[in-house]
């Protein structure tokens, strides 16, 4: 009983002072004279629209605290919104200041330390993000360069994919050899050639759609109730506007995985997107495999010049205008091909020779004016590119390259 009354008495005292003042409502107003509207007003009338309202002059608003012992989770505060059509946990709003945060996290001294964290439950959502920034004014204009819907000073290590409707400017970096091979599979050389595995790549033009903005991906002002964005579409950049005029070219993803399945992904929805950083190191080969062909081409171009003089001091020598070869069918092959060629009549030394692209010799095929063709096996070679020349009497009459692909 003596409780009872010293909790009335109190309740009494606070009442009649102007800093502490329970109305008759049952609102309560701290340290102010105007009539609380919020039901809890500290220094202001308040609004309808909160449950607590809270103004300050040259003080900071709120400081909530906690501290532990080192065991469970210990939070500071929990602010939960839910069942709305629009529910904000907490909002952050900052103006007409030198500095202005709507938000600040900070965090040290921690085994792992988390400025702030964001994210969304998939489960219940059709279309979530943990994180959501704009840099667009109330009327879905871009606003003046150097304001950024994110900015990070430091690295950014992203575990997923990043998807952008725009463009990424500065340096891609991927993994060098010694890196990928430091992950514990090693480093494994292709054998085969790569120029061979590239051949008949389609490459196909497009223009790109600039996305709608999902409607619930909208940001809510709270201080009037509006929305930031009304779902209208933002204005795009000067970057943006040449992004989806400009055409844009892609490699046949169905036809490339046909040789290189590694670098082609699919997404959720069945689309398939291309690694395109990984096929720069097979272009670099490529052209290395090329490079080494034109090589062995003059050097036998130059053997046959030489020949070819000395055989024209000899008036015996027999006419090579009829000494033709083929390009081998099919080609590429993946078991057999069929090499043609044609011999000008008294010949009597000729080869089919068959070079790796070192221009090492892999195969000789004797052949005589008697005979049209030769055939050739995978299983003699293995896979790969390789070239083949008509030999005549010493003199290469012609070369030709033939692919095998298993």
């Amino acid at each position: 009983m003596k409780n009872a009354l010293l909790i009335c008495l109190c309740t009494l005292a606070l009442s009649a002072s102007a800093q502490f003042k329970v109305q008759s409502d049952g609102k309560i107003a701290i340290q102010t004279n105007s009539t609380a509207v919020s039901p809890i007003s500290i220094n202001c009338a308040g609004s309808s629209s909160y449950y607590m309202s809270c103004s300050t002059g040259t003080l900071n608003g709120i400081k909530l605290s906690a501290q532990g012992n080192n065991s469970g989770t210990l939070k500071g505060g929990s602010f939960n919104a839910s069942y709305a059509s629009t529910a904000v946990g907490l909002r952050g709003h900052a103006e007409n200041g030198t500095t202005c945060v709507g938000l600040l996290g900070h965090s040290v001294m921690g085994t792992k330390t988390i400025g702030v964290v964001g994210a969304t439950n998939q489960s219940y959502t059709n279309l979530g993000a943990g994180v959501y920034g704009t840099a667009y004014g109330d009327n879905g204009s871009a606003l003046s360069s150097g304001i950024y819907a994110g900015f990070f000073y430091g690295n950014v290590k992203v575990t997923g994919s990043i998807i952008t409707g725009s463009t990424i400017q500065g340096a891609l970096l991927g993994e060098s050899a010694s890196e990928s091979g430091s992950s514990g599979g090693g480093l494994s050389p292709r054998s085969a050639s790569v120029t061979s595995s590239l051949l008949g790549l389609n490459v196909t033009t497009y223009q790109k759609e600039r996305p709608e903005m999902p409607k619930n991906m909208e940001i809510i002002d709270e201080l009037d109730g509006d929305s930031l964005l009304e779902g209208k579409q933002p204005e795009p950049d000067i970057m943006e506007e040449q992004f989806y005029k400009k055409t844009h070219y892609a490699l046949d993803a169905d036809r490339l995985e046909e040789t290189f399945p590694d670098l082609v992904y699919v997404n959720e929805d069945g689309s398939k997107v291309i690694n395109y950083m990984e096929i720069i190191p097979l272009l670099v080969q490529s052209i290395n495999e090329l490079n080494t062909e034109i090589e062995v081409l003059k050097s036998m171009a130059a053997e046959g010049t030489v020949k070819k003089t000395s055989a024209a001091t000899n008036i015996q020598a027999p006419s090579y205008s009829k000494n033709i070869l083929y390009q081998n069918t099919p080609n590429p092959f993946k078991e057999q091909t069929i090499i043609r060629f044609s011999l000008a009549e008294g010949v009597k030394d000729a080869a089919i020779c068959i070079f790796d692209m070192t221009g090492k010799t892999i195969k000789k095929l004797p052949i005589s004016s008697r005979m049209e063709s030769v055939s050739v096996g995978d299983y003699e070679l293995g896979e790969g590119m390789f070239l083949y020349s008509l030999i005549v009497n010493g003199q290469v009459i012609d070369t030709k390259r033939m692919v095998i692909s298993k």
